[in-house]
């Protein structure tokens, strides 16, 4: 299963456990990725871009 397919699946859980924060964090996540890979007008990114991307989120969101 591929980051994309884990995270579709981890929003749906989500809705159904009906976790507001655990939702708005996955849908966070998955915009980035999304924008990320309409950059280059395709329709996914590799695993490895993914990882990358919530490498970085997680870096912004960190508190000090």
């Amino acid at each position: 299963m591929s980051v994309q397919e884990q995270i579709n699946n981890d929003i749906k859980e989500a809705m159904k456990a009906r976790n507001v924060d655990k939702l708005a964090a996955l849908r966070a996540v998955k915009s980035a990725i999304m924008l990320e890979a309409t950059k280059d007008g395709s329709s996914s990114v590799s695993d490895e871009v993914s990882l990358k991307i919530i490498a970085q989120l997680v870096k912004q969101r960190k508190l000090n």
